[in-house]
Parts: C-alpha cells; structure tokens; sequence
C-alpha cells in the first residue's frame, strides 16, 4: 500500500477526489500519495503560490500532479466546461495540471539544497465518466483517466509514467525532504515542572487543527487567526513565519508586548531573513537607524500616532520592506498600525496574517479586524491542563474544554488585605520550591496592579530573591500580568485582589491561562468564589 498524506480525508472533501484517493492508495509501497498539496513561494520577486489535487512521489520517478474533475464533461469548440449540478461551468484542468506542476517544481527545486532538477508529469482525471473521444491537442489520451481506471490505478499511473519517461534516481533523503515540503510536520515539546511528572516529558504533537489550520494559512494572502489563550497562536505565528522564511520570503514577525517581542527576537536571532519584536522596539530601532528626530520623552499620542508614520518614513529611507507580514496579539494594535505595517509590504498581494484572541484585549476595547480577510478559528486549549483551562473558561462564562492533558488541582488562597496578600504568596513559593522541588526558573509571579508587583520584589522566601522579569538572575521573576501577557510558565502564581470589571476579568483571563502545568490563585474569598475555587 502507498503511503497517504493525510492517512485519513476530512469529510469535507468532495466524492470525486475520495474515490480516486480510495484508488491511489492501493499503489504498491515507495509510492507516496499526497491529498491537496498548497504551497507558496517567490517567483520573479513576487508571491507565487499553488495547489494541486494529487502529488505522487516514487523514488524512481519524481513526481506526478494529478488534477480531479468530478461531475460531467464538455468539450465545445476547445473550450472545457465541467457539469455539475449549477449547469456548466468553464474549466480548464490542463493548464490547471502544467502550471501547478511546473510551480510546484520550481517550488521544490529552490527550496531543498542539493536538488538541481525534478523528473514530473501531469495527468487529469474524470472519475464520475467515461471518456472515450479525443479531448483535442491539449492533452494526449494516454494522460486522461476516467472512470474505467478507478479499478487498476497501477496500470494507469505505469501507463502515465512511460507517457512521460520518468526514470530518475532519488536517494531517501531528497525523498523525505520532499515529502517534508508537501506535507509538513512538526512536533513540540514541553518540560514541564518536577511537580507534575505525569505531565512532564510529555509530547505535545500540533493538533489536527492546528495542522490544517497551517495548510491554510500557506493558500490565503490575508488572514485573520482566532483563538482563546492556550490554543497555539503564536506558536502557529512563529511556525508560518519559519517556513516563509524557508521559502525565500522577507518576514517581519511582530507583537505589542515587548516581554513576548524579545522573546520572539531571540527565537529568530540566527535566521537573516526574519525581522521580529514588538511594534514600538521595531519602529524606534528603525527611527534612530534612519537618522530620524525621536523624542526624548515621547508622550501617549506619540506612542500611538505619530511613532507608525515616522517608522514608514524611516523603512522608506532605509529602502527596507517586507515580502510578508504577521502579527501576533493583533487585539491589541491600534487600526493605523495595520495600515503602517500593510504599506511595509513589498507588494499588494503579499502574506499579511493577523493572530488574536479579544478576550485578551486589556489595551483596546472593541477590537475589530482590521481588513477583510479568510478567518480561522482555533479552539482546542494546547496549553494549560484541563484544571487550569476550566478556571480560565469561568472568566468569561466560556465553553469548558473538552479535550486537555490532565493536571493538578488549581489552589486558591484566601487573601484579604496587602499583608496577606504578600504572605499567602510567599507561603505557595516556599511550597513549590521546597516541598515539590519545582525550579525557580519555572515558577512566575503575576500581579493585576503595578503597586503589589513592586511590594513583592527583593523579598526572599526560602534563600530566593523575587526579582523582576528585566533582572531575571537566580531569583523568582514577578511581573504585572500586562508585561507577561504572550508568555507562559510551568507554575504561575497569580495575584487577583479582584474580578469586577470587563477589564478586571480581561487581565484575570490573560493572568490565569499563563500557567501551562500548575496554577496558584491568591485573592480574596470573592475572587475565589466567581471562578469556582471557594
């Protein structure tokens, strides 16, 4: 049996590409048969991408595109129609075929080092008909399957590659990284603390959401990513971002929160092709770069009109631009920022991709995509256990998850006034870090309000300094939930002194869902209460 990609179709999928898949799949082993292969890449400068209903790979062949037209067939005058249940419709599955192959063999070609030229053909199949006259000069009969070769699909593919003297040689490693372009995989993996040994050294496999949610991603210019803390957005926004930057394209990756756009810098620190940071540590660099004036003590309506304006200018006079765009926490950007970041582009139709999640919009209220777009919805939780996830669905009177790893129970401690506050956290650190041996380097402290963050550092609990997130060194970080948004820790002690507002439960939501394995609330009764802890 061939190997498949996918090993299963969606439902989805439409009945005539199911039974010819129903038919590749019986081809005999090293045959691979890839299902809806997209792709994209710079041609002449420019975004280029394709799709292609089947891509067969052989070792000893190179590759085939098949492209699959169901319903019936017209041929009149050298012009194709497809029929089907909205009356005719104007085809063309030849030039479809050759052009999708072609890109796709340029595609391949440019992308694996070592690969110098790719053997392929084409062929067209009408799964749903017989075809038996001569569909004219475009294609040779010998490249036209039709109902009839849905019982032997071994002799309609030999038959395809002696039409086209596929005989080539490639070693297992140029299979596999083709294989790897077609139908990509990646795998995460999260150490977590030593508390929760049945979690930690787990593997965390992207969910089939998440995979489809990249396949989509790769076919769509502008698209807007949706999805509730936990579901993966920017690790989708960091994986897109790589195999952009695989293909060629010029990538600027940013974010609002400098915490997570450093983060991100040092994720791309070694790849020439990706700019990444947060939105105004961008601009500023590009500012002073450029020789531009920048004020020495910027206000508010600097930091939110004029720095995007003088950030163009400055990219204008550097001649820098960008052949895609992606924006993580896009809640919380400001509608000119889009329109900043936009005109970066290189060109019109470049990837512009936009992750966000309007719960977590504790800086703008009312957020509203920015621009037409394919929308994606992400809802499975891939982060916190399911304890946590709960907690974290309560904020807002979500949907509790139905699918998370296993974890601990949340612990709540009652806290009423500054002193309790301070000595309830201390008492949570002196327990993970003593009695569960969880490293300090796994552990955060989070606060809703500025003054108990500040209250809380250079204390020492257990020989530990509490330090901020800026002066790290061996102590435990503490940081305002603002600052932390976008990142994430095995165990989290959160600070809620309480949930009353919109943009009370906005931070609480935001502070909660950090915590991947254990979380600690610290809060008064009240708090406890309206999230189901007391």
């Amino acid at each position: 049996m061939a190997r498949t990609h996918p090993r299963r179709l969606p439902a989805d999928v439409p009945g005539s590409e199911r039974r010819v898949w129903e038919t590749l799949r019986r081809l005999d082993d090293p045959w691979r048969v890839f299902h809806g292969v997209a792709w994209q890449s710079l041609r002449r400068g420019r975004p280029d991408d394709g799709e292609a209903d089947f891509v067969l790979l052989h070792p000893d062949h190179g590759i085939l595109v098949v492209e699959v037209k169901g319903g019936g067939l017209l041929v009149r005058d050298g012009e194709w129609f497809g029929r089907g249940s909205q009356g005719l419709r104007r085809i063309d599955p030849v030039e479809q075929a050759v052009s999708s192959k072609k890109a796709l063999v340029r595609y391949l070609v440019g992308a694996i080092d070592g690969l110098e030229r790719l053997d392929a053909g084409h062929a067209v199949w009408f799964p749903d008909v017989l075809v038996d006259t001569d569909l004219g000069p475009a294609i040779p009969d010998v490249l036209v399957l039709d109902r009839r070769d849905l019982g032997d699909a071994a002799a309609a593919i030999d038959r395809i590659v002696a039409h086209w003297r596929l005989e080539t040689r490639l070693d297992e490693s140029t299979v596999e990284a083709i294989g790897e372009r077609l139908a990509p995989t990646v795998e995460i993996r999260h150490v977590l603390a030593d508390d929760v040994a049945e979690i930690r050294a787990r593997q965390v496999v992207l969910t089939e959401e998440q995979r489809r949610a990249l396949d989509g991603l790769r076919r769509a210019r502008r698209v807007i990513v949706y999805g509730g803390a936990g579901t993966g957005k920017t690790v989708l926004a960091v994986e897109r971002a790589r195999r952009l930057a695989a293909d060629g394209f010029r990538v600027l990756l940013t974010c609002f929160n400098r915490p997570l756009g450093d983060a991100l810098a040092g994720r791309f620190a070694d790849v020439a092709n990706v700019t990444a940071g947060n939105f105004h540590g961008l601009a500023h660099r590009w500012i002073v770069e450029a020789g531009l004036a920048f004020p020495d003590e910027p206000d508010t309506g600097f930091w939110e009109d004029r720095i995007g304006e003088l950030a163009l200018e400055a990219l204008e006079l550097l001649g820098r631009s960008f052949d895609a765009v992606l924006v993580d926490e896009g809640q919380d950007f400001l509608p000119s920022w889009f329109v900043v970041l936009e005109a970066t582009l290189a060109h019109d139709d470049g990837p512009f991709l936009v992750f966000c999640d309007p719960h977590q919009a504790i800086y703008r209220e009312g957020w509203e995509p920015p621009f037409a777009a394919v929308p994606y919805e992400l809802g499975r939780n891939c982060r916190n256990t399911r304890q946590i996830a709960e907690v974290v669905a309560r904020v807002f009177d979500d949907p509790e998850p139905t699918e998370a790893v296993e974890g601990l129970p949340v612990d709540f401690r009652a806290a009423e006034d500054d002193r309790e506050i301070d000595r309830r956290v201390h008492e949570a650190l002196r327990r993970l870090v003593v009695d569960e041996r969880v490293r300090p380097g796994e552990i955060v402290v989070l606060t809703r309000a500025r003054g108990t963050k500040d209250r809380l550092v250079g204390s020492k609990v257990a020989g530990l300094v509490l330090v901020d997130a800026e002066r790290r060194g061996d102590g435990v970080v503490v940081e305002t939930i603002h600052r932390f948004k976008g990142l994430e820790a095995d165990a989290a002690i959160v600070v809620l002194d309480r949930l009353e507002s919109d943009r009370d439960r906005a931070l609480a939501y935001v502070g909660l869902s950090r915590a991947r394995a254990h979380l600690v609330v610290v809060g008064p009764p009240e708090v406890g209460r309206r999230l189901g802890l007391r």
